[in-house]
């Protein structure tokens, strides 16, 4: 392991990539290193100040977060983030090791982001969204000998901040039985789409009153059940016709609308065209 000064020599493995350590002045926005951490049972490190901004993500074990004076329990799914004069202390359960991903960075490309994510409250938060995979390809990018690395780490991370902006819990949100719930649902529309015409049909296969699906997705979505089960509707009906089921009225049997003529507005109202300009217009 490279030996560097703000990388804590008390884990059991890490993977490091380093890009550039001495970002200069006024930068717009760089990446300057990251890692996967396997911590020591011992693992414990304190900082008033630190010499980049930085986000963490835990994949593994337990722990604890200590950020301006403030306590919180860490577990696999925890994201949270600290810059320069950020006080914290990240320590390790040492009966189950904390395991995590590390990205640091510098530039208002990133921190003008951050301004309005929770995470600019200090606190950890818990993400539904795919954001192990995220900090994976930052990792697999970085530790690549490729010309263009500064360039595709710095784009993930703005990618990193912006798909987690909205999809960030607390911890008793995440772990809540209202939360499950809601996923439950959200897994049954993403699968059986196709199956439901109305809110009703979600409500009667799931054995749930409309009314508080409603709630729940009012609480932890910016889209209704009914949105959603829109979206995915005409996704698969674009889908259809672009791969030559030209006939709009059986498209539109196929994904529950038995008037073409409702179908077409509605898909309109999603794609900015008429299904019938979608087919002639030169897409891919």
């Amino acid at each position: 392991m490279k030996s560097t000064s703000f990388i804590s020599k008390q884990v059991f493995s890490g993977e490091y990539f380093f890009l550039n350590l001495t970002p200069p002045l006024g930068t717009h926005g760089v990446v300057v290193c990251g890692g996967l951490e396997k911590c020591a049972p011992n693992y414990h490190v304190a900082r008033n100040r630190f010499k980049y901004h930085s986000l963490e993500y835990v994949v593994g074990g337990e722990g604890e977060l200590t950020i301006h004076d403030e306590t919180y329990p860490l577990h696999a799914g925890a994201m949270f983030g600290y810059g320069p004069a950020t006080r914290h202390v990240i320590s390790t359960n040492p009966l189950n090791p904390l395991i995590k991903y590390f990205v640091d960075f510098v530039g208002p490309r990133f921190t003008q982001l951050l301004k309005t994510h929770p995470l600019a409250l200090h606190k950890p938060y818990y993400f539904s969204t795919h954001v192990r995979h995220l900090f994976e390809t930052i990792h697999k990018n970085g530790r690549d000998n490729n010309p263009q690395v500064h360039k595709i780490c710095a784009c993930l991370l703005e990618l990193l901040i912006l798909q987690t902006a909205d999809a960030a819990l607390l911890l008793k949100d995440a772990e809540s039985p209202a939360h499950q719930t809601f996923q439950q649902i959200r897994d049954t529309i993403e699968q059986k789409f196709l199956s439901f015409r109305v809110l009703l049909d979600i409500a009667t296969h799931c054995h749930i009153d409309a009314s508080y699906i409603c709630r729940l997705f009012k609480r932890y979505s910016k889209e209704s059940p009914y949105e959603m089960l829109v979206r995915l509707k005409m996704r698969h009906a674009a889908d259809l016709l672009n791969n030559g089921h030209t006939l709009i009225k059986d498209v539109a049997a196929i994904v529950g609308f038995q008037d073409p003529y409702h179908f077409s507005r509605v898909f309109k109202s999603v794609y900015g065209v008429s299904p019938k300009a979608f087919i002639q217009s030169d897409h891919r």
